[in-house]
């Protein structure tokens, strides 16, 4: 059923509402709260609706394209209510959609990090004290937490002022690696910003297929190539760049 022009007005409104989250976090109860109040048939139309024009890379659709990983963390989004929408996405061939919420593992998992430092004392430490010295600004123990597994380790290090884009390009690009530790980069505002944080996350086999292909839409067509050429992505990661780089060649004539 086409929804009516009031419907459409509505989901443009709550487009809007995503796009001006400041840094992609839901700091404003609202739109949330009026997508937690639609039937999920509604809400995936929605989502559809952000996904299809952020792939035209509309800046607003693209805003809330981005700010949509953010949501689906939130209490209102249950795991209840994810399998739900999933499934009229899937019914509706809502495939974009359907691809936000896969549950793939990734191409590469980590077994060993053979760049990782060889030392007894400092395997010894524990979560949290790895943790506080993150907040260290020497930037020799600071290059040795690059290497960590644990998430909250990598999540707080990504908020220390003394790194650069170098070294969380170093995370990102590194084969293998924590698929939870590229999530925690991916759920960083502040280097997801990056280009070619974005890109390096995107091109990693460790990294998590849902997350892959979310960052899909931020990529030029010359990186959109490389993607569906290379070996290192998702076999879905490498077939959803094909139809998307398709489509910027055509529109670009």
């Amino acid at each position: 059923m086409k929804p009516r022009p009031q419907e459409v007005e509505e989901r443009e409104r709550i487009v809007l509402e995503l796009a001006g989250l400041p840094g992609g976090k839901l700091r404003a109860a609202s739109p949330e709260a009026k997508l937690g109040a639609m039937e999920e048939e509604e809400m995936a139309a929605v989502f559809n609706r952000v996904c299809g024009k952020a792939k035209d890379r509309e800046p607003s659709y693209l805003k809330a394209y981005h700010a949509l990983p953010e949501l689906l963390r939130s209490p209102a989004f249950d795991r209840g209510r994810i399998l739900r929408l999933r499934a009229v996405a899937r019914r509706r061939e809502y495939l974009e959609v359907l691809q936000m919420f896969l549950e793939l593992p990734p191409r590469l998992l980590l077994l060993a990090d053979p760049d990782a430092p060889q030392d007894s004392i400092w395997e010894d430490l524990s979560l949290g004290h790895r943790r506080s010295l993150g907040k260290s600004s020497r930037m020799n123990l600071l290059r040795r937490l690059l290497h960590d597994r644990e998430p909250a380790v990598i999540r707080d290090l990504l908020l220390t002022p003394r790194l650069t884009e170098t070294e969380i390009l170093k995370i990102a690009s590194r084969k293998p690696n924590s698929p939870e530790a590229l999530k925690e980069i991916f759920r960083c505002p502040k280097w997801t910003a990056r280009y070619r944080v974005k890109k390096a996350l995107a091109c990693n086999p460790s990294c998590p297929p849902a997350v892959a292909l979310h960052l899909l839409k931020s990529l030029l067509a010359s990186d959109l190539l490389e993607v569906s050429g290379m070996e290192g992505p998702h076999a879905t990661v490498q077939g959803a760049a094909h139809p998307l780089l398709a489509e910027r060649r055509e529109k670009t004539g």
